[in-house]
């Protein structure tokens, strides 16, 4: 098992404007993990390393993908796991989809192209939705990431899944290029040094006051 970081890196449009000369503007990252299947127990692997993680646990037995797993994709080798665990975009950049660009694009460069089941929790790990306006914002994002080609599990609906072995994922790649051209007009004052050592490296801070809070797109 690796547990990877995925930044979200953007460019400034007017080199004009440039604040500090930064090369490198962080607006949010993704945490995944790569598992090769048939090593060691996965679900001993993913308990280990997080509570976001470990909620994946149900999805296997032993060295391999659940029996119910194995029926829904039977089709399709998974020799390899690739599991979101969490992505995060700082709040001005919200609303573009690019939380489900940068999903579609770290499974195209990771996860091999014909035998990995990829696996998406739509929500943090943590106390369930109790009120309206939280089962409602879980609904969104259940629907959200769908955008990136997965689709609810049959037997486990409440995670969504698909195997590079399809053409979904692919597809869902293509209708997502556009948002890679996106341009975002973000006060300058938002756009901070990520550290007073790295001079290069600046972020996208929460408008709000408290210091950079990053959440999901």
């Amino acid at each position: 098992m690796m547990a990877w970081r995925a930044d979200l890196e953007l460019g400034y449009f007017d080199e004009d404007d440039d604040p500090g000369d930064a090369t490198q503007v962080s607006g949010g990252h993704a945490e995944f993990v790569l598992i090769d299947v048939g090593q060691y127990p996965i679900g001993e692997l993913l308990d280990s390393l997080s509570p976001d993680a470990a909620y994946f646990s149900t999805l296997f037995e032993g060295v391999d993908v659940a029996p119910l797993v194995q029926q829904e994709f039977e089709d399709a080798p998974c020799n390899r796991i690739l599991i979101v665990t969490r992505v995060e975009v700082a709040t001005p950049l919200r609303g573009h989809g690019l939380g489900a660009w940068l999903v579609a694009e770290l499974i195209a460069r990771m996860a091999s192209p014909i035998d990995t089941l990829v696996l998406l929790y739509p929500n943090l790990a943590g106390p369930q939705p109790s009120n309206v306006t939280e089962m409602a914002g879980a609904d969104a994002l259940w629907s959200y990431w769908q955008r990136c080609g997965l689709a609810p599990m049959e037997h486990q609906p409440q995670f969504l899944a698909a195997a590079t072995a399809y053409t979904h994922l692919l597809q869902a790649r293509d209708a997502l290029r556009p948002v890679g051209e996106v341009r975002i007009a973000v006060p300058a004052a938002l756009i901070r040094r990520e550290s007073p050592e790295d001079v290069q490296r600046m972020v996208i801070a929460d408008p709000e006051p408290g210091g950079l809070r990053l959440v999901r797109d």
